[in-house]
């Protein structure tokens, strides 16, 4: 194997617009395994030197016993946020919550696939387990989840789990449950209560169920999918403590339930699929579930915003922008917040392909689930030109260079270096944008 320890990874650990000194920092190759470790200087700053050129890391940084990581490649200059934590669900929403029912033996069969985004400023994690909630109606059978038993409990009319991973200001955690509900034991009511405010709720059945479902507060409509009819129940923000009753017309008990065996989970992506094209609003929202502890390089996710251009620029421009963070309009999102979503865009078009390639979505979920992905990204690229066009220059020098590496237009860059100059004329500023410009010169 051939080394190349040329190159070096350094940057700032950071907190509320502060850098912190003594906080350990380590990288880890692929394997987990950690290669060195440092702690930042007064300065708020670690540098790690002989750094294999041809090799990306996974970067671990442990501030008051909560763990954060970033995937970084030999070169890069990486800032990592902390904050304080919390295991409150105050500040935790619903971003997307989608229900789809199937006829089973002894009742209905429920999948369930929830997002959580924390829209707080303290990032959700404790070491002593922090759980997120899902409601469920009382006297539930076979339940089941994609979490691991060791971080699951369960209440009479919900499920807790711990996600095991911090959840950052700003990103989300998606989970999956099914479950066995009567609807003779409830009188032919699916009760569903709200622990969080819930931006979004899809309620799905396929009309060959043989049963409705109605509900005087949703909005109702026929979903054709793959060839089958659905009937759709959408919700829209919900506020934490409502309880949506939803009537189930027309069931009559079974004794075998539809064929077939019960003992799994529906992919989340049919779900997420089935919930997307049921309300045209939800389709630039879904898909962002983050990859978490994945220790492999991502050099995509680091691309500029033109050559992440380049990927999308075969789908045309959609004619709505819709909103990516529950209350929040695309438009009203700062640099930081667009690059997650430039990221996250791109990530999710990796992992659909992953999963096509790999044989878990079919052709048609592909194509749907692609396009819905491409034109959010789209989107997201356009808005993150207009919001480098306009930076804010009164921040703190280690955090324009973060911003400034992601710019990939000169014109661009040479307006914001004009500015400076009008401005504060900072000379490190300066060097970083006219560096900039000067990679992305000698790369053309």
């Amino acid at each position: 194997m051939n080394f190349n320890l040329s190159e070096k990874i350094e940057g700032y650990v950071i907190k509320a617009n502060k850098t912190l000194e003594g906080v350990p920092v380590r990288p880890m190759d692929e394997a987990g395994i950690e290669l060195m470790d440092t702690a930042t200087d007064k300065s708020g700053k670690y540098t790690f030197n002989k750094v294999n050129a041809r090799q990306g890391y996974l970067l671990g940084v442990n501030y008051t016993d909560v763990p954060y990581t970033k995937h970084v490649n030999a070169s890069e200059k990486v800032n990592v946020t902390v904050y304080d934590s919390t295991k409150d669900g105050d500040g935790l929403t619903v971003k997307i919550d989608h229900i789809v029912l199937s006829r089973a033996a002894n009742g209905i069969k429920v999948d369930e696939y929830v997002e959580f985004l924390n829209t707080g400023d303290k990032v959700f994690f404790s070491k002593d387990r922090a759980y997120v909630g899902i409601s469920t109606p009382e006297g539930i059978t076979r339940f089941q989840t994609d979490a691991m038993e060791c971080c699951l409990q369960r209440e009479k009319d919900s499920a807790w789990i711990d996600p095991m991973n911090p959840i950052l200001p700003g990103e989300t955690y998606g989970v999956q449950i099914s479950y066995i509900f009567n609807p003779e034991s409830t009188k032919d009511i699916f009760f569903k209560g709200m622990i969080y405010n819930t931006s979004y709720i899809t309620l799905l059945s396929d009309k060959k169920n043989g049963f409705g479902i109605e509900s005087q507060f949703a909005r109702k409509e026929i979903v054709q999918n793959e060839g089958n009819e659905f009937e759709v129940l959408s919700f829209m923000n919900v506020p934490r403590e409502q309880g949506l009753d939803i009537r189930i017309t027309g069931y009559v008990p079974s004794k075998t339930g539809s064929g077939g065996d019960f003992n799994y989970l529906i992919p989340a992506a049919a779900i997420i699929l089935i919930g997307a094209v049921s309300y045209p609003f939800l389709k630039n929202k879904i898909g962002k579930k983050p990859k978490r502890l994945i220790i492999k390089s991502v050099p995509a996710a680091n691309r500029s915003i033109d050559e992440m251009q380049e990927a999308v620029d075969d789908i045309s421009e959609p004619d709505v922008v819709s909103e990516n963070v529950p209350g929040k309009d695309i438009t009203e999102m700062s640099f930081d917040e667009l690059l997650i979503e430039k990221n996250a865009s791109f990530e999710s078009i990796l992992s659909l392909e992953n999963k096509f390639n790999a044989g878990e979505i079919t052709e048609n979920e592909y194509k749907e689930l692609k396009k819905v992905h491409k034109e959010n990204a789209t989107l997201v690229l356009k808005q993150l030109k207009e919001a480098a066009l306009n930076l804010d220059l009164d921040q703190p020098v280690y955090e324009l260079e973060k911003m400034v590496s992601h710019i990939g237009d000169i014109d661009i860059l040479e307006k914001l270096l004009d500015r400076e100059k009008e401005g504060e004329n900072r000379v490190e500023l300066k060097e970083i944008i006219e560096q900039r410009i000067d990679d992305i010169e000698r790369n053309e």
